[in-house]
């Protein structure tokens, strides 16, 4: 009943969009977002409810309407060179460990851990393929976008993706976003079907002293998990080419994610808006109040219809030895009261001065499998910050929160910024940017305290702390930087699959560079990655990475279009790469098996006419006279090559 509803209303959806799109022509493509700086442009953009004569720019910002505000927009990328890079584990320089399909768990090879407080509500595994309240896209309305993309690969790989944003009428924006991945994957039980719609909605008073800004968004991802193959000889040594023949681990296990929720945000000026033809601008705004809600369901269900299966020997006997069925719920709802020094953003003080502080009320239900209890904690966070623009040449930006109650009391997080222009915004021989982040949080709940049919602990573990110390510099569209990271109590599963904490304080150290470079009509693009851990038996990363985009650009048809070639390189050192329980939806680290040393190259083909983009791409072409060593993760063979085709259109009316 739940699958026909919602192929009836997608497919309802689907016609309501192309009738509304059908009679258009003209172009703009849709790869990753580039952000704007808060030039006057921009800031006119912000301000008229007019839109400019002549643009297909479509801005957006994220999460708050501080950021429209402060004019932190960005725009939709007009350029076609990344647009064969249509999983969201590869695109803006991403180099993930996945297992052998497209929509399934992951974790970053660069050592990046999240720097946040408060209490853990999304599902790291699976986090570059759900929509999150700060993922959510509200766009700055000048006129009408919509867009179409679809990518098809092989053994009927099926990705749709629908955009729509629009003005319903004076004040009123309303937006759509449906992503979904569909591949019934290369080896038995890996079957992926990932769904996830989130609706928007904006709606601002004509003197703009009054904002809404509000957001639902459901997430429905189903995963087969076979725990990998049973033997790697199998397939390195190519014995058995039909995949489909290769044992697997598990036959008959699953992970249901579930999440949804809303968002409501609204503002109120505390003073009303300037006469126009007032020339003495207020060098003081009151600024406003605003009020947010925001509720969050999550489930998460394993179930495997044979627990005594030998991929789990070497762990704790099985509750119920019949069947595994972990159902893990929580309940997040959240009441912020904020104040903001921004008000309309015309006053002397808002061009280099910023100031904000408001406080959170958090009311968390948490159920876990077997455990009929639900455990309710409370916490109050409150949180501040501050920005700061000095001489057109400096910016700082300074924020923190702390946590009181609740299982994360006591947790605090600090965080500065230095950006440093050698010159002005405007013209300028570079920028330096320095960061300082300082957190002590409570591990996530997960490794503290669990009940599942085979996974059961009670822990007392001591508070993680990081230090993370960084300095870039960036000149166009190049940038190189370091991270140092300090970590105590650093919190990870063994080889057990077991929480443990590091007992003394380690460190990492990170150098990348990253960028584009241009020469004529080629270029290349990508980020290349050194890392060091001192703790090298608990953090487990290769010492070198790296993807790089080399192309060839050039317009064709006398103008009417523009072709682009090249080639996509993947490539990572060996290491002892953590491997992956999916009975926890979580990688852990093993010292058993090295991963690597394997140069991963894509071939493609991309042409765009007016609106519409087309790709071909030969994905992992090298495997077909480099060997069957190309894993993604312990005893997940990556994709095979094979041929992906993809098609993009956008609208603007």
């Amino acid at each position: 009943m739940e699958k026909n509803a919602l192929s009836i209303g997608l497919t309802i959806l689907f016609n309501l969009l192309i009738l509304s799109v059908v009679a258009q022509t003209d172009s703009i493509s849709p790869t990753d977002s580039v952000l704007v700086k808060p030039t006057k442009t921009v800031r006119k953009l912000v301000s008229e409810s007019k839109p400019p004569v002549d643009s297909t720019l479509v801005l957006y910002f994220f999460e708050t309407s501080d950021n429209l505000r402060k004019g932190n927009l960005y725009s939709v990328d007009t350029t076609i060179v990344s647009f064969h890079q249509y999983d969201p584990i590869t695109r803006n320089y991403k180099m993930l460990a996945t297992l052998s399909n497209i929509g399934t768990a992951h974790m970053s090879r660069v050592f990046s851990p999240p720097l946040s407080s408060g209490f853990l509500m999304h599902n790291l595994a699976f986090s570059n393929y759900l929509f999150t309240n700060k993922k959510i896209k509200y766009y700055k309305q000048t006129m009408p976008f919509s867009e179409l993309w679809y990518v098809m690969g092989p053994k009927k790989e099926q990705n749709l993706e629908v955009t729509l944003s629009r003005e319903i009428y004076k004040g009123f924006i309303f937006g759509l976003k449906v992503l979904m991945f569909n591949s019934p994957g290369l080896y038995l039980n890996s079957k992926t079907d990932d769904k996830s719609v989130c609706f928007t909605g904006q709606y601002y008073t004509k003197n703009k002293r009054y904002g809404v800004v509000a957001n639902y968004l459901h997430n429905k991802l189903i995963l087969q998990e076979n725990g990998g193959i049973t033997n790697d000889t199998i397939f390195t040594k190519n014995l058995e080419t039909d995949r489909r023949v290769i044992p697997v681990q598990l036959s008959s296990a699953q992970n249901n994610v579930k999440e949804a929720g809303f968002y409501l945000e609204q503002y109120f000026n505390l003073l009303k808006p300037e006469r126009k033809n007032d020339t003495n601008l207020r060098k003081i705004d009151a600024g406003h109040l605003s009020y947010a809600i925001r509720y969050q369901r999550n489930q998460m269900i394993f179930t495997d219809k044979k627990p005594l299966s030998d991929f789990y020997a070497t762990y704790a006997p099985p509750l119920d030895s019949a069947q595994t069925f972990d159902s893990a719920a929580q309940i997040l709802f959240r009441n912020q009261f904020k104040w903001s020094s921004l008000g309309y953003n015309e006053d002397k003080l808002s061009r280099f001065f910023h100031l904000y502080f408001g406080i959170n009320y958090d009311h968390i239900e948490q159920t876990l499998p077997y455990d009929s209890v639900k455990t309710i904690y409370n916490e109050i966070s409150p949180f501040g910050g501050i920005n700061i623009n000095i001489l057109k040449s400096s910016y700082l930006e300074a924020k923190g929160e702390m946590v009181i109650g609740g299982y994360n009391n006591g947790d605090f997080s600090l965080d500065a910024r230095l950006t440093q222009y050698l010159g002005t915004t405007a013209r300028n021989a570079g920028k330096f940017r320095f960061e300082l982040q300082i957190l002590n949080r409570t591990p996530a709940w997960y490794f503290t305290h669990y009940q599942s049919n085979r996974f059961r602990w009670n822990l007392n573990l001591n508070k993680e702390s990081y230090l993370l110390l960084q300095g870039a510099y960036q000149y166009r569209n190049l940038e190189g930087g370091v991270r140092f990271y300090t970590l105590s109590d650093y919190t990870y599963f063994n080889d057990s699959v077991f929480p443990k904490q590091m007992t003394k304080a380690g460190t990492v150290m990170l150098v990348y560079v990253k960028g584009d470079l241009r020469l004529g009509k080629f270029g290349l693009n990508g980020k290349l990655v050194y890392q060091k851990a001192s703790q090298t038996s608990i953090i487990h990363l290769p010492d070198f990475s790296g993807t790089m985009n080399f192309y060839y650009h050039t317009p064709a048809f006398h103008h009417a279009a523009t072709f682009q070639g090249g080639f996509q390189l993947k490539y990572f050192t060996r290491y002892f790469a953590d491997a992956y329980m999916p009975e926890m939806r979580t990688f852990y680290v093993q010292n058993q098996t090295e991963i690597g040393n394997y140069l991963f190259a894509d071939a493609y083909l991309t042409l765009k006419i007016k609106r519409a983009r087309i790709f071909v791409k030969a994905n992992n072409f090298t495997g077909y006279f480099e060997g069957y060593n190309y894993f993604s993760s312990p005893h997940y063979p990556a994709q095979d090559p094979g041929f992906y085709l993809g098609v993009s259109w956008k609208f603007f009316n």
